[in-house]
């Protein structure tokens, strides 16, 4: 009976039947947010349930410190510590960073033989110590002493296997009579950032030789970019360079003459034979061109 009378009901209403306010949905009422930044005023900071409110960092705010992050645009430039690694010497690592080899070993409070370890880290930041360790060097050696106890330890435990040493000469200061180190053709001049030296040309297998005498203060392959690699000292204030060797004829230490055979000539990491020669005064590149002599 009671069905009867429900569908009956229904009938009657037809489609128009509306279900009670409580089982119908809610209307959604849609507001604009307040948008707040570091300028709106307290009066407006009272946030409202029906209107929600986005903050919006200014734009003081937003900028990042320069201090706090820095990145440098030129990480060999902008290093500020090296790590001695087994066939350094303190030339190949002022060569590497574009260092006065004096002014590294003075900030790093280094005499003559200019003994480095394996794992030492030296202090690159030569302008910045230069003054304090040529006033103070006693200082400046304990500190480096004291801070590197990898170097402690192997100078006591394996003085063989952990010492990297550099035989120097006496110190001279004349300048060097320069003369080709290969009878090539040049591939490639002197641009300054560029390229830091001459590309010559030439055959696979071909003499190097050294374009003065002096001392080689580096015969390896650690110096990213250079393939084999001999530098030469010629005074204090000159260093040559002979990279992309295919055969070293010298090792560190060794006294060469002005035209002796010392390496020959291999192919840089494209494949093209050449040998990259370069002259260093006081640590800087210069364009061999001024020094060579003409052809």
């Amino acid at each position: 009976m009671t069905v009867t009378a429900l569908m009956l009901l229904l009938t009657c209403c037809g489609g128009n039947y509306q279900a009670p306010v409580t089982e119908q949905g809610v209307r959604q009422v849609v507001t604009a947010p307040v948008i707040i930044d570091s300028s709106t005023p307290d009066s407006r900071l009272i946030a409202s349930p029906s209107r929600p409110a986005i903050v919006v960092a200014s734009s003081a705010a937003a900028a990042p410190d320069a201090s706090a992050s820095v990145v440098p645009s030129s990480p060999r430039r902008q290093a500020q510590s090296h790590r001695v690694r087994s066939g350094d010497t303190l030339h190949s690592i002022a060569f590497q960073y574009d260092l006065d080899f004096r002014r590294l070993a003075i900030a790093n409070g280094l005499h003559a033989p200019y003994t480095i370890f394996v794992d030492q880290i030296l202090n690159l930041d030569v302008n910045r110590t230069a003054n304090h360790a040529s006033t103070n060097p006693v200082s400046n050696i304990g500190t480096v002493v004291s801070n590197n106890s990898v170097a402690r330890a192997q100078a006591v435990g394996s003085p063989s296997s952990g010492l990297v040493r550099q035989p120097i000469a006496a110190s001279s200061n004349q300048e060097p009579i320069w003369q080709w180190p290969h009878h090539g053709r040049v591939l490639r001049e002197f641009q300054a950032e560029v390229n830091k030296g001459i590309d010559i040309g030439g055959g696979y297998g071909d003499p190097v030789l050294a374009a003065s005498a002096g001392e080689v203060v580096y015969s390896g392959s650690g110096i990213q970019g250079t393939g084999d690699l001999i530098i030469i000292r010629h005074s204090d204030r000159y260093l040559s360079a002979y990279a992309h060797n295919s055969v070293m004829l010298v090792s560190a230490g060794s006294r060469v003459m002005a035209g002796e055979k010392i390496a020959e000539v291999g192919a840089n990491a494209s494949g093209i034979v050449m040998l990259h020669f370069e002259i260093r005064v006081d640590g800087k590149s210069v364009d061999p061109a001024e020094f060579l002599p003409r052809r």
